[in-house]
Order: structure tokens, then sequence, then C-alpha cells
């Protein structure tokens, strides 16, 4: 992250969004340099070999010290294990007919049965969470109820918020409990 903001600060931009394809590329060296540096080898080009990494340092973590501590102030025994879910993603960030975002099938804080979240269009997740842009709300009532002047994805992306609604009801009628979805 921080080879990622020294760059933006470089150049003076302040959102990942600036940045062209010639500074990720430069980012992307600075990246592999790091990793040259710290592991004492490249990083694999190999997909398979990443896919590889990325699921042994998921199962890597599980006996870290923070998933101990987590595991023991949550009384969650050690021999539950932890689990790896491998699934194609999509890009948000490919412009402003893309976006991505956090929602719930349900209200939760309240269980009512309404549509609840956030998203930000031509970004990816974790400017969701990130606090560098303000998300929009998913659904015209939020926006309305919370006093946002941002368009709604129902608003502003009704096609897709229409196919999001589909698989919002699809979810809740399989598992007949809220959903959390991003």
């Amino acid at each position: 992250e921080e080879i990622l903001e020294i760059h933006k600060e470089d150049r003076g931009y302040v959102l990942d969004t600036e940045m062209g394809a010639d500074d990720w590329q430069a980012v992307v060296q600075g990246f592999k340099k790091k990793v040259d540096a710290e592991l004492g080898r490249p990083f694999p080009q190999d997909p398979r070999e990443q896919l590889w990494g990325a699921i042994g340092a998921v199962f890597g973590s599980w006996m870290n010290a923070r998933a101990n501590t987590y595991r023991r102030l949550h009384n969650i025994p050690a021999s539950w294990g932890t689990a790896v879910n491998v699934q194609a993603m999509v890009f948000g960030n490919m412009g402003d007919d893309c976006a991505t975002g956090v929602c719930f099938s349900r209200n939760p804080s309240t269980g009512e049965d309404r549509f609840y979240g956030e998203y930000l269009i031509n970004a990816q997740g974790e400017d969701v969470v990130a606090g560098i842009r303000t998300p929009a709300p998913l659904t015209k009532i939020e926006r309305e109820e919370s006093g946002s002047d941002l368009l709604s994805m129902e608003e502003a992306m009704p096609g897709v918020f229409g196919e999001l609604c589909e698989i919002r009801d699809r979810l809740e009628a399989h598992y007949r409990d809220m959903q959390d979805m991003e």
C-alpha cells in the first residue's frame, strides 16, 4: 500500500482512478521489487503458482497471533479450521458502466425485508471500505432517508440494480435468511 501511496503523492493524485496505465505499470514494478526483497525470489508469473500461493497464505494465517487472539476472544476452537473460496471476479473499475459495492438482502440493523447497501461507480471493492471516496446508497429510499445527494444504484444503473434484486430474491428464497453480498 505504501508503494501505491507514494506513487500517487509524487504525482499529485488523490484517487486510484486518476492513475493511467503507465502509473500502474510503475507501481507493479515497485510491488515486484518489494516481493523480491522480502522473499528473496521474484513474484511468480505462473497463474497457478500465484493461486496456490494465495491459498497457502490463507491457510497459513489460521495460526498467526492475530487469528489466535481473535478465536480466543470469540471462543472459536482452532480445530474448526478455515476455508478458501476461489471465484471469478469482475472489474468494477473499467468505466462508468461498472461498479462495486456491499449489500445485504435485508436491513442488517432492523431485519426489515428491504434491500440495503452502498456502491461506487468505476471502483474496486477496497474503494468502498477505504474511506477515500463516499459510497452512494443502493436504493432510492435509502438515499432519501439519509439525505444523500448521490444517485442510488437503483437510479443510476436501473438495469444492473434489477439484476441484483433478482439475485437477492433468489438467495433469500434458497437460504431463508439474510444474505451479505459484495
